[in-house]
């Protein structure tokens, strides 16, 4: 497989601004904004150009690299020959995704133990204000984050008079900053729940157990504040809560809910059953106890026959699982949460067999092959809701080739990159065509190629006399090589 040697004159130029960090000896050497830029050609190959300050390393270019897409995210990976300043060029490995307008990115300079990276992702793939540390509004809740102060409903008014949502100084060992608190009340013996949610309240009865008393979310309704779009499915939801009650009962537990649904209306209590659904957090009973780091799985199997789309998250929190229950004073402390998105491969495999030596912490094999490798032969078992798979495959000038498989996780933060390097079989120079046999219809191809440059062959092969060159002198070589019994 021959690599173009430029690009297309229709090729586009596409720029992305974010942070370069820039470290050496495994110490981070500088933080700055940077760029790259993206040269897209019509050939499949793309360039790549890294601008980055620091030590005079500046325009740092990759040429011909594979684009390949997957689920949405594109994937460049290349080992290339470059060019730092006035020095003579190094060796640099990059990787790179880039998905819409976002691009995360390495490149490690291993001659001169250089590492430089690029993301301008931030927190796109995460909750607003998930460490709740914004508190803006003038009705003291915190931002993007919603009690029964802003809630709708006829019975709005009095709940937010009833039941608390506040800033707090009470945060776990080691942290710093606030935490949002809710605080449960009761009137009249019945109990209201203390409760926070990333949509909005809804006080429509005063019967606690009326699911018209509910937290919903819909993007139709175009209040923003209420609706949070989820742009990858996550696979865990990590929080750290610290749940207390008024009155001691080890059968009440405060109650965390996370849903992924298609962004069309939906209500917790329940009104109805709802196939809009495409997951859910696995567990949420949060017993009495100090500060604990929660971490919930999601399901999305169990949704699989609403064929949903996740395109929105909706996250409640509640002193209590049940409307009305609990005790007055119950309060549940929240902060810091996180969506986790997993990108990882758990098995590479060429014709059906796992790879030899195969262990995914180990991220290069050799392989022999008499002839071109074929992508298709290779497949890998990933992990991740939202992870893709990559392969591309470039030929060195060698005859080598360099076949990179890629696992990226839905939020881009996470990938891997897996090089296998396949290499003609020892004692088959000569084979020319990778047919496995060395015999005259080698000397044609040799001879096709020298003539015209245009046919495909293996260069490493061809070289039979091993000057570094393929010229006539290797067909002469050749013949000589067929006539002694190079079969």
């Amino acid at each position: 497989m021959a690599v173009a040697a430029m690009f297309s004159l229709n090729a586009t130029v596409e720029s992305f601004h974010g942070t370069t960090f820039v470290s050496a000896y495994g110490n981070t050497e500088s933080s700055q904004e940077g760029g790259v830029s993206i040269t897209t050609g019509d050939n499949g190959l793309d360039g790549l150009q890294f601008i980055v300050n620091p030590f005079a390393i500046n325009n740092i270019e990759f040429d011909n690299v594979p684009r390949t897409t997957s689920g949405g995210i594109t994937v460049y990976s290349a080992e290339r020959d470059v060019k730092i300043g006035l020095q003579e060029p190094t060796r640099a490995i990059l990787l790179a995704r880039v998905a819409d307008t976002l691009m995360t990115a390495e490149v490690y300079l291993p001659e001169i133990d250089v590492y430089i990276s690029f993301n301008n992702v931030g927190n796109h793939f995460q909750l607003p204000n998930s460490d709740l540390e914004a508190w803006t509004a003038s009705n003291g809740e915190p931002d993007r984050w919603h009690g029964f102060k802003t809630a709708g409903g006829a019975f709005a008014s009095t709940s937010a008079g009833l039941v608390k949502l506040e800033q707090s100084d009470d945060v776990r060992s080691g942290a710093t900053g606030h935490s949002a608190v809710m605080t449960a009340n009761s009137a009249f013996g019945i109990v209201a729940n203390g409760t926070m949610t990333n949509g909005r309240l809804m006080a429509g009865s005063m019967f606690a157990t009326d699911t018209k008393n509910h937290a919903e979310m819909d993007k139709d309704k175009g209040t923003d504040d209420f609706y949070m779009p989820l742009y990858a499915k996550p696979d865990k939801f990590n929080v750290w809560l610290k749940y207390t009650q008024g009155t001691t009962n080890a059968n009440n537990k405060a109650n965390v809910s996370v849903k992924t649904f298609d962004g069309t209306y939906y209500q917790e209590p329940k009104d109805k059953e709802y196939t809009n659904l495409s997951g859910s957090i696995v567990g949420g009973q949060i017993p009495a106890g100090d500060w604990t780091h929660y971490s919930f799985d999601f399901d999305y199997e169990s949704y699989a026959a609403n064929g949903a789309a996740s395109e929105a998250i909706f996250v409640t929190f509640s002193t209590n699982g049940n409307p009305g229950q609990g005790s007055k004073d119950d309060a549940l402390y929240v902060d810091d949460m996180e969506l986790v998105y997993l990108g990882n491969m758990t098995d590479l495999r060429y014709q059906g067999q796992t790879i030899s030596g195969w262990n995914p912490a180990v991220t290069t094999y050799s392989m022999e092959m008499a002839g071109e490798p074929n992508l298709d032969d290779f497949t890998a078992t990933i992990e991740g809701a939202s992870a893709v798979l990559t392969k591309s495959m470039e030929q060195n000038a060698d005859g080598s080739y360099r076949i990179a498989i890629s696992v990226v996780a839905g939020d881009l933060q996470q990938a891997t990159c897996y090089v296998i390097n396949v290499t003609a079989p020892q004692g088959l120079k000569g084979d020319v065509n990778n047919d496995g046999h060395v015999n005259i219809s080698d000397v044609t191809a040799l001879i096709d190629y020298i003539l015209s440059s245009d046919s495909e062959i293996n260069q490493s092969n061809a070289d039979t006399n091993s000057d570094g060159s393929i010229n006539i002198s290797d067909v002469t070589n050749l013949i000589d090589m067929i006539l002694g019994g190079v079969n």
